[in-house]
């Protein structure tokens, strides 16, 4: 039996309202609910759930009903397949708030990604040919973050300023992103620049 902290904010999904109207692509990550777990406090929940990237959301089944989870303090982490999302505080058009970002690598600097799905209304004749152009969710580029230790989440600019960021490593970590042409905007490289840094 499932129970509904109070710590979380829960509301129905209208999902019904978005079905109606024919929309391509799709605001989650996989549509398909996977096994996930949500940890907070000092308890943990196994339940389906999946991620909706458009809204930020974490949402789970309770029976035949759909409820969300809002990205907040009192999570401490929600594995949904093969990502572990964690809700952080950041800066987001000059404001602060809380959002949901996959854990790409932890230790002395823990990297993470913020996934994104955008929403383009229907416009009528808004093609070259004259015709229309559907409604669509489409995956917007990633953005990268990185933390020192239990810090302030930032996000990924360069690397040089990233390098020039952390407290130690600096002359080893600048020949290894040399050597091996790390790339800000390519998840894999950061991973691999992330891994190298925590091993030294």
């Amino acid at each position: 039996m499932l129970v509904v902290v109070s710590c979380f904010t829960s509301m129905v999904v209208n999902a019904q309202s978005e079905s109606e109207v024919a929309i391509a692509g799709t605001p989650y990550l996989d549509e398909v609910y996977a096994k996930g777990v949500i940890c907070y406090a000092n308890k943990s929940q196994v339940m389906p759930v999946r991620y909706n990237a458009f809204r930020d959301l974490i949402e789970y089944q309770q029976g035949s009903t759909t409820l969300v989870l809002d990205p907040n303090a009192t999570i401490k982490k929600v594995t949904v397949g093969n990502f572990t999302f964690m809700p952080l505080p950041y800066e987001s058009n000059g404001k602060s708030k809380y959002g949901y970002f996959a854990v790409l690598d932890s230790g002395k600097v823990s990297l993470f990604v913020k996934k994104k799905v955008v929403f383009t209304a229907f416009k009528r004749g808004g093609q070259l040919d004259g015709s229309d152009q559907p409604a669509e969710y489409r995956k917007s580029a990633d953005t990268f973050y990185y933390r020192i230790g239990d810090g302030k989440l930032q996000e990924m600019g360069n690397i040089k300023s990233m390098i020039a960021s952390l407290p130690d490593k600096q002359e080893e970590l600048t020949r290894f992103a040399k050597k091996e042409k790390i790339s800000p905007r390519k998840e894999k490289e950061l991973i691999q620049l992330i891994k190298f840094y925590n091993s030294l």
